[in-house]
């Protein structure tokens, strides 16, 4: 489920936070069931490449 909700520029995350393996917000580890996919985005410095945010549900509920 894709979101509008502003999400951190990627120069700012950890290489987990970008393959999706951690919360783009608060950067818990997250587990394959409950994590919400935010949606494949590009990255604004190589448009060429792509990230892959995904959140925990507690930061995704706050920013809905």
């Amino acid at each position: 489920m894709a979101t509008t909700t502003r999400l951190p520029a990627p120069t700012t995350l950890s290489d987990a936070q970008l393959r999706g393996a951690a919360c783009v917000w608060c950067g818990r580890r997250l587990a394959t069931t409950t994590a919400v996919d935010l949606g494949i985005r590009p990255d604004p410095q190589f448009p060429w490449a792509s990230w892959f945010p995904r959140a925990c549900p507690p930061c995704h509920r706050a920013r809905t």
